[in-house]
């Protein structure tokens, strides 16, 4: 066995479920969530949305697995999006989530306060969702572990 092989088939080792310049989607089951790492700026809107169904995609997949699945956002290196983006985000992507169960979401966030602004406005109106604002990646993973726990 190569060194790669031993590498990738690590039981507790992070695969990508989708991966390109824009996003990185990824279960890490140690807590258990959905991460979605997000960095600079979609192509288009078309992508944005692309990238919010393959993360829905994943989640569809591995809730029945985990009951208690939560989603992270690292969105420390994202971009702002675009008015239609935030909308279908709050009109399509939110109350999928919401159907499937999930009630937790941690936001790592950028330090562009106009970037702030625009994912604050696409997580207002939630309402069975928890959304919780991080300046780290740390605490957005220490906060979700222990929703995992009540």
């Amino acid at each position: 066995m190569s060194f790669a092989q031993t590498l990738t088939s690590s039981p507790s080792m992070i695969k990508p479920f989708y991966q390109d310049e824009y996003a990185t989607i990824e279960l890490d089951d140690s807590i258990p969530c959905i991460r979605l790492t997000l960095n600079g700026l979609p192509r288009y809107s078309e992508h944005y949305e692309m990238v919010q169904q393959k993360r829905l995609e994943l989640m569809r997949q591995e809730i029945k697995n985990y009951p208690k699945l939560h989603m992270l956002t690292d969105s420390s290196t994202a971009g702002p999006v675009l008015d239609e983006d935030v909308l279908h985000f709050k009109t399509k992507v939110m109350p999928e989530m919401e159907k499937a169960g999930v009630r937790y979401l941690a936001i790592v966030m950028p330090t562009s306060k106009f970037t702030q602004l625009t994912i604050r406005e696409m997580t207002e109106d939630v309402r069975q969702i928890s959304v919780r604002y991080f300046d780290s990646m740390r605490e957005a993973r220490a906060w979700l572990r222990k929703m995992t726990l009540l």
